[in-house]
Order: structure tokens, then sequence, then C-alpha cells
């Protein structure tokens, strides 16, 4: 078959495909990419992570986010520092972390810095974003649960008195384990208080367990084997039941149900290799209370070449209710010797006076009791604070004392400890609960932990800017809290609010999530990362729960 002829002639040239257009974007190269890419904010930043493996790799750069997390979070501080002692509040980028404000602790050198993390973790917190985990595991009947939180790992004491270590990514998991009492010899005394602090050497945790007849027990973990061995025991200072624990390596502070407060000293490691058998922890001083109230809470910190141990308990006033005293033991690493003891009480900060520094009740001698001041100042004739009720519970973290009370409500003071003396500097009420609140913790770092007797509510508090504002109008409008809204709960909050009672039901069921949540027994410990909860489920089984906000 012959070709076709056309009558025209030759026929009309096909048009040529459309040639793609250069990119010019992406001919660029990686340092200008980066500099692009740092003046693009976070949403916009987000979106190029899924143009492609190159432009994810580079909107993940370290360098970009960490000016982020700077001007979001350690700008804002500054200006507000600076703008209160000169009179030029501009702040420049300043890529050395140890000179952001409370940061020094993220400037560690040989470690890799994930700023992206950072910054995901820290608006996770602003906004109480988190996870949750829950794990089970039994306790002594009749008597509280020992569960403690250091470094990422769980400490829980269980009815069978095995000690038993677990990580926060796999609650479930045992690390390790070991049993309190003695080979072939049953245990007497009971378990009634623990906790956990990190050791001397590097990746290891010293676990101080204490029993109903008084004495103590040191345990140590190796993170690197999962190792938990017995180290060392003291027969205590007195024979009552041991109720608080604190600790920092190597002193341990005891309160027990007789009101005596002990502080010992931890023989190292090195002094113990010349002998058989581990040393005893060394008693440094013991006080005796007349009469003090639970709740209290007690603390150990390090200023430069002392140590301070701080008790504080409750007390009742006659003109402002439900007060709090605080005590501080002055202790030199030197000598190992008491330096001074000093007293003060919120009574004065309750009434909204602050007492003049000549006016702050110090005193260098040993006093043996605990007891309230006696600080005559000017007050009003009625005090702006109020308690008609024992504070629930008490956290004390210097400088931040914080108290939670059944009126849905906390309060939160500034304790002012120099070398003049020792005094509260203001208190403020915070709202935000819509339930009594049955406990509360605080770090010294500003941050803080309540949740409801309910167990339905948990709210992290900022305390920073608070405190800064005591005294001020704007005070109030800083008490402001972020109530805790895990992701796994809040899908199911919301379509349990657009559907029918039937529907609501079936989705309760499927869910796993309980008709009604059991009560919160208390605020375990929070770090950065997480916060981690104890809830009653039933008379020997409590149930731990993990919010994590990474």
């Amino acid at each position: 078959m012959s070709k076709r002829h056309y009558e025209d002639g030759d026929p009309a040239p096909r048009p040529s495909k459309r040639g793609r257009q250069p990119n010019i974007i992406s001919s660029l190269s990686d340092e200008l990419l980066l500099h692009i890419l740092s003046f693009l904010p976070i949403p916009s930043l987000i979106v190029c992570q899924r143009l492609s493996c190159r432009f994810k790799a580079l909107a993940e750069d370290s360098e970009i986010w960490k000016r982020h997390y700077y001007h979001r979070w350690i700008r804002p501080r500054l200006a507000n520092v600076r703008r209160t002692v000169i009179s030029h509040p501009e702040v420049r980028y300043s890529p050395n972390v140890s000179t952001w404000l409370d940061h020094g602790h993220l400037a560690d050198e040989g470690r890799t810095m994930n700023w992206k993390g950072q910054y995901r973790l820290r608006h996770n917190w602003s906004k109480g974003i988190c996870r949750v985990s829950e794990v089970e595991f039994s306790h002594p009947y009749g008597r509280s649960a020992l569960v403690a939180f250091c470094a990422g790992i769980i400490f829980t004491v269980d009815r069978d008195y095995w000690l038993r270590a677990q990580s926060t990514k796999i609650p479930a998991y045992h690390l390790s384990e070991i049993s309190l009492a003695k080979p072939r010899t049953p245990l007497v005394a009971l378990p009634t208080a623990l906790t956990a602090m990190v050791g001397s050497r590097p990746n290891t945790i010293e676990v101080v367990v204490g029993f109903e007849d008084g004495h103590f027990g040191i345990y140590n973990l190796d993170m690197a084997t999962s190792a938990l061995d017995f180290h060392t025991t003291c027969s205590g200072s007195t024979s009552g039941s041991i109720t608080a624990i604190a600790s920092l390596y190597p002193y341990v502070l005891l309160a027990s149900d007789h009101k005596a407060l002990s502080l010992f000293k931890i023989t190292n490691d090195s002094d113990a290799r010349s002998r058989s058998l581990p040393k005893e922890p060394a008693l440094l001083s013991c006080l005796k209370a007349d009469s003090t109230l639970e709740p209290l809470s007690i603390s150990i910190r390090s200023v430069g070449s002392d140590i301070i141990s701080s008790i504080v308990y409750s007390f009742y006033h006659v003109g402002c209710g439900w007060s709090l005293g605080i005590q501080e033991l002055h202790f030199s690493l030197s000598e190992l010797q008491q330096k001074c003891s000093r007293l003060t009480t919120t009574v004065d900060s309750q009434y909204g006076v602050c007492p003049p520094l000549g006016q702050i009740y110090s005193r260098i001698d040993m006093p043996c009791t605990w007891g309230a001041t006696n600080i005559k100042s000017m007050r009003p004739a009625e005090p702006a604070i109020h308690h008609q009720e024992t504070p629930t519970s008490v956290s004390y973290s210097h400088p931040y004392l914080i108290t939670s009370h059944t009126d849905n409500t906390l309060t939160v003071y500034l304790v002012v400890s120099t070398s003049a003396g020792l005094y509260v500097k203001g208190a403020q009420r915070l709202w935000g609960h819509t339930s009594s609140v049955s406990a509360v913790q605080v770090s010294d770092r500003g941050r803080a932990v309540s949740v409801s007797s309910r167990g339905d509510e948990v709210r992290v508090w900022e305390l920073e800017t608070l405190v800064s504002a005591f005294g001020k109008q704007r005070a109030r409008r800083h008490g402001n809290s972020i109530r805790v809204s895990p992701e796994n709960r809040q899908s199911d909050a919301s379509e349990l609010r657009s559907s029918s009672p039937t529907k609501a039901n079936a989705l309760l069921r499927t869910a796993g999530v309980p008709h009604h949540l059991p009560d919160i027994s208390g605020c375990i410990g929070f770090d950065d990362q997480r916060v981690l909860l104890l809830r009653g489920k039933g008379l020997d089984v409590h149930m731990l729960e993990c919010y994590d906000f990474t």
C-alpha cells in the first residue's frame, strides 16, 4: 500500500515537547539553601522537610533549630532580665549555650545535641501534649507504694519485698532486681521509704531503702551492665520508722515518725577497698522535734563548699491558719562540721510583709527543736492568704516552695537564703484546678506539676515569671497553667463529645479507657522529658503512669 499523499504538500510539523524549566532553587549549594531556610518560620520549615530527601536533611539542620530555640524560649527571658538592669534591652543571638539563662545543663562537652528534638520537647511542655504508658505493680497490703525515679530509671518495691529497676522506655520490662531480705533470712522490718540518686561513678545510681525499725540499706545499680547489687546497711539514729528520705551523693537525709531528722554520709568506694566489709555511713547530725505536723518535705543541696539540708513542715498559726516552717542546717564539706542553723516561716509572707534583713531570725548555735519564729513586724489586720485546712502536700526545691490544698488552689513561695539570713520573699495563690489538689512537685528550674484528687486533671506550672512578679499587679496574670492532654486520650475525648451515648460507651470499651479513673496517689517525680504519677487501682495494686513529652 502506497503512502498517503497530502494535497497541500508536506504535513505540518508536530509541536515539540515542552522542555522542563530549570529548578533554580535545587541548583543552589547546600550552604546557600541553609542560609535561606534559616529565615523561614517553623510551619514553612516543616513543609520543606516533605519536598525531598535533600530538603529533609537541610531543614532538620541542628543549627537552624538551635537558632529557633533561642528566639522562642531564651531571648524573651534575657530581654526581661536586661530591661530591668540596663537601659538597652536589645538581645542578640548567641550560639554559646552556656550563656543562656538556666540552660547550662545543655552545654555538656562531647555530646551532640538534637536541637529539633529539644524544640519539640519544649513545645510539647508548653502545650501539655504527651503520650501515656501504664504498668501495674503490686505493693504490700495496707502500706503505701514505694516508687522512686532517677536518671530515667524507675525503682519499685513490690509485695514480695523485691527491689526492681525498670526503664521508662519499657516500664513493663525489669532491668534488674534484688531481694531486700538477706540470703536465707526472712525480712524482719518492712520497707517504708525509698529514694534514688546519681552515684559518684559514671552510669551508677545509688538506691536508699528505709525500713520500719529505723535502719536503711543502700544498693547500687550499674546502668551499663544492668546489675543491681547490695552496698551497705546502717542501723540509723532512732528506732522509729523512716517516713521520708532525701539524698545527694554522698549524703542521705532521713526523717522518722519519732520526729527525728538525721544526716548521714556514705563512705566512698576508695575508702572501702582497704576493708573486707563496707563501712557504715557516718552520722553527721541528728535533730529532735517537739511538735511538727505532716505534710513535710526534706531536701539536700550543695552550695559552694557547703552542704545545706532543709526541712519544711506544717504548723497552725492563730492569725493566718496553716503555715509552713523552714529550717536549714549548713555543713562544711572540708571539716564535716555544722556551721549554722537558720529558721523562718511563711507567716509574714501570708500577711504580705517581707521582713527586713535586720529582723531575719538566724542563729549560729544548734537548736534542739524545730519551731516557728517569732518575728515582730508591722502586719495588716487580716492576712492576704489564709488556709483553714492543712496542705495536702508540700514540695520544696530551692528557691521554690509550693503547697497544694483542698480548695482547688496552690500557694507558691520564694525562699531567699543568703549569707545574711533566711526568709520568704513573697506568696501567691494559684488557681486553675477544678477539684481538690492532692499532690504537687516542683523542680529547682521553676517547673511544677500538680494533680487533682480525682485523677483526671494534671497541670504544669512555669513559676519563674510568676515569682519575678511578686508584689506587682501583673503577678496574678502570670499564674496560668497548662493542662496535660495526652494524645491517645485527647482523640478519644473529641470523638466522645461528638457521638451519641451508646456510641460513647462502645468507644470507651474499645479504647480501653475506664468509666472512672482511679484516684491519684501521688507524683513520683519528673524530669525534662516525662512525668511519673502513681494511681491507686486497688487495695494492693497500683498503676504507674508515665507521661512522655518527647
